[in-house]
C-alpha cells in the first residue's frame, strides 16, 4: 500500500479532519474537509510533514491529532508532531535491528511497536510517551540513545505482524503473532501471567469494533482472502496449549464468524489479498474490508438471539460460505459492495487504494466511510440502508414506505393515516367495458407506450424473425414484452395483476369476449378461435354419432383414433374403433365436408374432419368467401397462401398483382414463374434471394412452395402458424408421413408448452402436459384453466386440473372477486355436465361454507323434518296438559326460533342485547 487515509474520530459536525499518508513521498497531511455536497469533496491541509524518515507502519495518535509514529526497516520507531516542524521527532531505538511490522497508539499516550523474529529478544515493546508527547520542546536526543525506555517486553522470539489497543481498556491490547495465534495482553498484570489468545494463522490486520469491544477480526495472509471474527470472552490463555486433553481447554473455540474467499479473483487477474480491515466507528457491527485489487466490502454482522449445541452450521451469503458458531450469538446480515466502482472512462489506477470509516452518519443516517483512490482524489460513500418495504393489495394497490420517484402520496381523503406515516400508492387504471384493457396501462394502449408492444415488435427485427419459428416468435414476444425491458410501476403493476384485471373484464368461459381481452397476444386468441368453434359443435351435438362423442378433440386423436383414458365417458355401448369410423363418416356427411381429391388415403374421413377442426376443409364458395375478405382486409399475403393451398394459384397471382405494397409485386413474379412450370437452378437461387429479404410468413411460405414445388418445403417454414401447417399435411402427405409429422408435431408442441398445439391435442388428457408446460413458461393459469374446465372433469379426471382449479379459486379469493370467483364455479360445473347424464355434473359443487348447527344434537337448525338425522336425539320432554296431552313446553320456542326445531333445546343468548335468536328480550341469568 503506497498511500492510505485516516478519519479523525473527534470530528463532529461542524469540522471533519482527516489525515493523507504518502508511504512513498513519506509525507502526512492533516486535512480538513470546507465542503462536500454529496459528490464531491473538497479540503484543506491543516498540517504536515515530508521530511518523515522511510517507513513501513504508522499510525495515527487518537488523542492529538498532531501526532503520529512511524517503524522503520531497522525496527526504529519515531514519534513525529505534525504541526510544528521545530520540534524534533521522538526516536525510539530497539536492540536488535529488523523490520518493524505494525504500530498502534492507545488514547493514553502508550505506543506498541511490532518487530520482526529474532532469537533471544522481545519483538513487542510498550513505550508509555505521555508525558513527552505533551511537551512542545526542540531538544534532540543524543545519537544511539533514546530517551524514552520501553515500560514492557513481550512475545520472546516471535513476529508480532499486528496491533491494536482495546479503545475502552486503554492497557489491554490485541497483537497477532505469525502462524500462531492472536494474544491478548492486559498490561497490568505481572509478566509471569500467561495472556489470553486465540490459536489461529489469520492474524493480520487486526481490527476492534470501538462500540463492541468483544470482537475483533483478523485475516489472512496473502493469496488468501479469509476474514474471521472472534469473540474475546471465549479468549483461552496460552498455557492451555500445553496441557491435556483431559482439561477443558483441549479443544479451544473457533471464531464466531468466519468468511472464506471473501474477495473472489477471476481467472484474468492475479490472486488479492487484503489490505485492510476497519470497524465502523459509528455503528456497531460494521466491518470493512479492502482488497489489493480495489474492491471494498463491508460486512454487516448482527447478534443472533437462539441458543443452540456447540456445533458449526454453513449459511450461505452472496459470495461466500460463512461458518457461524450459534451459541456466540453472531450472523450476517448484509454485505455491502462498495468498489471497485470503474466508470466509463475511469483508469485502472483508479481503483480505492485506502478506505476509513467516519465516525458521522450520512445523509440517509447510514454508516458513511471515506476512500482514496489511486489518482488520489478523496470520496465519501454512504452504505444503502434496507431497500424501501412495497406491498401489493390484492386489489392491485402497491403501497411502499420509501422514497419512489413515481408514486403519488394517497390523498387525505383516502387513508389519511397512511399519507401521515409517508405511505405511498399506485394503482392501475380501473376497468372500462370489453376493448382490450389487459392491454392498456393508465387509459393508454400498451402498444403506443415506449415500454410496450413497439419496443418487443422493433426488438424482433427481420433478421431475427426470418429464423424463428412461429412459436419461438411467441416465446421472443412474451420476453421481450415483459421481460426484457424495465417497465414503468404502472406497467409492472397491470402484468402482476393481469389476472385480475382480464377477470374483472370478463375472461371467463365466453370464447369471443376472451379473444378481445387477449388482445395482441395472437397465438392465445387463435386458441380461444379453436375452442370457441368446437364448443358450437358441442353445444349443437354435432360431433355425437350413435353414442360416440367426438367434442374437444384434436387432430392426433382423430387421426389416431385414440380416445385415451376418456374413451369409456366418450363411447356408450360398442367400443370397437370400426363404429368410431362409422361416426366420423357420419359427421363428414352431415357437416357437408368436400371429399379431398389430392392424394389418396385410407382414412379419407379422418382428414376430412381434421381439417374442418383446423379451420379448412371448406366449400368451395366458403374459401372464396374467406380469401376475399382477407383481401379486403389489406392481409394480401395471408389471403394468397391460402389460396395456394386450397390449389387456386390463379386467384393468388391476381391478389398479389392487385397489392399495394411492392413486395407484393415481386411475389406475384414469382408465383407467375411458379405457374409456368419454371424450376430450374437459376429460378430456385432467385427465389432465395428473395425469400432472404422478407419476413412475412405467408411470404415466405408462398417462396417456399414456388421454389421448387414441393409442399415439404413448405413444412418446414416454421415461422408459419402451425394451424396452416397441419392443414398443409392433411392435404398433402401420405399416410405415414401423415402420421410421423402429426406425432413429432404434437411432442414438440408438449415439449415446449406451445398453445398453438391445442389443434392438435385438442381439450383431452393430452393437454394436460401441454397447459402445463404452457404455465410453467407463461405463467398463466389462468387462460390454462378456462380452457381445459370444458373437458375436465366431464370427459376425464385429472389431480393436476384439480389442483389448477384449486389454485385459480383461491386465487380469486385472495383478489375479493367473491363474486367472479362464484361465476366460474357456476360456469364450470354446468362445463362438466355430460351427455346422457340427466343434467348431472361431474364437478362436484363446492362444499357448503356457513353451517348453522344446535350445540346440543349437533343437527342443522332448519325446520325441515326431512333434514333430521336418522340418529337424532331423542324427542324433547313433554308434559301433559289440559290442551293436548303431548304438546312440549317449549313449542311457543321453536316456533319462534329461540329454540332448536330437532331437539328443543334453547339457543345460546347474545352476551350484547340479552337476546335469543329469533326472540324477543327476556329476563334471567345468563346461560
Amino acid at each position: 500500500m503506497e498511500t492510505a487515509i485516516r478519519w479523525s474520530p473527534s470530528s463532529d459536525t461542524h469540522e471533519q479532519r482527516f489525515l493523507l499518508v504518502d508511504v512513498t513521498g513519506r509525507s502526512f497531511s492533516h486535512c480538513k474537509v470546507t465542503s462536500y455536497d454529496g459528490k464531491d469533496l473538497k479540503y484543506e491541509t491543516l498540517c504536515g510533514t515530508r521530511r518523515a524518515p522511510l517507513f513501513r507502519a504508522f499510525d495515527w495518535s487518537p488523542h492529538d491529532e498532531s501526532i503520529v509514529a512511524v517503524g522503520d526497516i531497522s525496527g526504529s520507531a519515531t514519534v513525529i508532531r505534525l504541526d510544528d516542524s521545530q520540534i524534533s521527532p521522538i526516536a525510539l531505538p530497539v536492540r536488535q535491528q529488523r523490520p518493524c511490522n505494525a504500530l498502534a497508539f492507545s488514547k493514553t499516550g502508550l505506543l506498541a511497536t511490532g518487530l520482526e523474529r529474532v532469537r533471544n529478544d522481545f519483538c513487542l515493546y510498550i513505550w508509555d510517551l505521555s508525558h513527552r508527547l505533551s511537551e512542545k520542546t526542540s531538544t534532540v536526543s543524543s545519537p544511539g540513545k533514546s530517551s524514552v525506555e520501553p515500560i514492557r517486553k513481550l512475545a520472546s522470539s516471535e513476529t508480532i505482524t499486528s496491533i491494536r489497543f482495546f479503545l475502552g481498556q486503554p492497557d489491554t491490547l490485541a497483537a497477532g503473532v505469525k502462524g500462531t495465534c492472536i494474544r491478548l495482553y492486559d498490561l497490568r498484570e505481572n509478566v509471569g501471567n500467561a495472556p489470553l489468545q486465540f490459536q489461529t494463522a489469520s492474524v493480520h490486520n487486526l481490527a476492534i469494533d470501538p462500540l463492541d469491544e468483544n470482537y475483533l477480526a483478523s485475516a489472512v495472509t496473502q493469496k488468501d482472502t479469509t476474514i474471521q471474527i472472534w469473540d474475546r470472552r471465549f479468549a483461552y490463555p496460552s498455557s492451555a496449549a500445553s496441557l491435556g486433553s483431559g482439561t477443558s481447554h483441549s479443544a479451544p473455540l473457533g471464531p464466531v464468524l468466519e468468511y472464506r474467499n471473501a474477495f473472489e479473483s477471476s481467472s484474468s487477474t492475479a490472486q488479492s489479498n487484503i489490505w485492510s480491515l476497519r470497524y465502523c466507528k459509528g455503528k456497531s457491527g460494521y466491518l470493512g474490508a479492502l482488497a489489493s485489487n480495489g474492491d471494498f466490502r463491508v460486512f454487516e454482522t448482527k447478534h443472533a438471539y437462539h441458543a443452540g449445541e456447540n456445533h458449526t452450521q454453513d449459511q450461505g451469503t452472496h459470495t461466500q460460505g460463512v461458518q457461524v458458531q450459534t451459541e456466540r450469538h453472531l450472523r450476517t446480515k448484509r454485505i455491502h459492495h462498495l468498489g471497485p466502482f470503474l466508470g466509463p472512462g475511469r483508469p485502472d489506477n483508479a481503483r480505492i487504494v485506502s478506505f476509513d470509516f467516519t465516525n458521522l452518519a450520512g445523509p440517509k443516517g447510514m454508516p458513511s466511510a471515506i476512500t482514496l483512490r489511486g489518482t488520489g482524489s478523496v470520496e465519501v460513500y454512504e452504505l444503502k440502508g434496507r431497500a424501501p418495504t412495497y406491498a401489493l393489495s390484492s386489489d392491485g394497490d402497491l403501497v411502499g414506505s420509501g422514497i419512489a420517484r413515481e408514486l403519488e402520496p394517497l390523498s387525505p381523503t383516502k387513508g389519511g393515516s397512511l399519507a401521515q406515516l409517508g405511505l405511498f400508492q399506485v394503482k392501475p387504471s380501473t376497468v372500462e367495458p370489453i376493448d382490450g384493457l389487459s392491454n392498456r396501462l393508465e387509459g393508454t394502449d400498451i402498444s403506443q407506450q415506449p415500454n410496450g408492444d413497439k419496443i418487443a415488435k422493433a426488438k424482433i427485427s427481420k433478421e431475427n424473425r426470418k429464423q424463428l419459428s412461429s412459436r419461438e416468435m411467441h416465446e421472443k414476444w412474451f420476453e421481450d414484452r415483459y421481460l426484457h425491458h424495465v417497465p414503468t410501476i404502472s406497467a409492472a403493476l397491470a402484468t402482476l395483476t393481469m389476472d385480475r384485471r382480464r377477470c374483472l373484464e370478463g375472461y371467463l368461459f365466453d370464447c369471443e369476449k376472451n379473444m378481445k381481452i387477449a388482445g395482441d397476444d395472437s397465438w392465445q386468441k387463435e386458441m380461444w378461435e379453436w375452442v370457441g368453434r368446437v364448443k358450437s359443435l358441442a353445444n349443437d351435438e354435432t360431433l355425437i354419432v350413435r353414442g360416440i362423442d367426438l367434442n374437444y378433440l384434436g387432430v392426433w386423436n382423430i387421426w389416431n383414433i385414440d380416445l385415451g383414458p376418456e374413451k369409456a365417458a366418450r363411447i356408450s355401448g360398442k367400443s370397437e374403433n370400426t363404429e368410431i369410423l362409422y361416426a366420423i363418416e357420419a359427421i363428414c356427411r352431415s357437416l357437408g365436408l368436400p371429399e379431398l381429391s389430392r392424394i389418396e388415403s385410407s382414412l379419407p374421413a379422418h382428414r376430412r374432419l381434421s381439417l374442418y377442426l383446423c379451420g379448412f376443409g371448406l366449400s368451395g364458395e366458403e374459401i372464396h368467401v374467406a380469401i376475399s375478405d382477407l383481401a379486403n382486409q389489406g392481409q394480401t399475403t395471408k389471403a394468397a397462401f391460402l389460396a395456394l393451398v386450397n390449389d387456386i394459384p390463379k386467384q393468388a397471382a391476381d391478389i398479389l398483382r392487385n397489392g399495394s405494397h411492392p413486395a407484393d409485386r415481386e411475389l406475384s413474379l414469382a408465383l407467375a414463374g411458379y405457374i409456368r412450370g419454371i424450376t430450374d437452378d437459376a429460378w430456385c437461387e432467385t427465389i432465395q434471394n428473395i425469400a432472404a429479404s422478407l419476413a412475412d410468413p405467408y411470404a415466405r411460405g408462398i417462396l417456399a412452395l414456388v421454389r421448387n414445388g414441393s409442399w415439404h418445403d413448405v413444412l418446414h417454414e416454421t415461422s408459419l402458424p402451425l394451424k396452416f401447417r397441419v392443414g398443409i399435411a392433411l392435404m398433402y402427405l401420405a399416410d405415414d408421413e401423415l402420421t410421423t409429422y402429426v406425432a413429432t408435431t404434437t411432442n414438440e408442441c408438449t415439449e415446449h408448452g406451445d398453445i398453438e398445439g391445442i389443434i392438435l391435442t385438442g381439450l383431452s388428457s393430452k393437454a394436460v402436459p401441454l397447459l402445463q408446460n404452457y404455465i410453467l413458461k407463461y405463467h398463466d393459469l389462468q387462460t390454462a384453466i378456462l380452457a381445459i374446465s370444458h373437458t375436465s372433469p366431464r370427459y376425464f379426471p385429472s389431480s393436476l386440473v384439480d389442483t389448477w382449479r384449486a389454485e385459480y379459486r383461491t386465487r380469486l379469493n385472495t383478489y375479493r372477486l367473491f363474486l367472479h370467483r362464484v361465476r366460474f364455479d357456476t360456469g364450470a360445473t354446468k362445463l362438466s355436465v355430460a351427455s346422457g347424464s340427466h343434467g348431472k355434473p361431474s364437478l362436484a359443487p363446492p362444499a357448503r361454507q356457513v353451517s348453522l348447527k344446535c350445540s346440543h344434537c349437533e343437527q342443522a337448525m332448519d325446520r325441515n323434518p326431512a333434514h333430521v338425522a336418522a340418529s337424532s336425539a331423542p324427542a324433547p320432554v313433554s308434559f301433559p296438559s289440559s290442551a293436548d296431552q303431548n304438546r312440549s313446553i317449549f313449542a311457543d320456542d321453536v316456533q319462534t326460533g329461540t329454540a332448536c326445531p330437532k331437539c328443543g333445546k334453547h339457543l345460546p343468548r347474545c352476551v350484547v342485547s340479552r337476546q335469543r335468536r329469533g326472540g324477543g328480550e327476556e329476563s334471567g341469568d345468563q346461560r
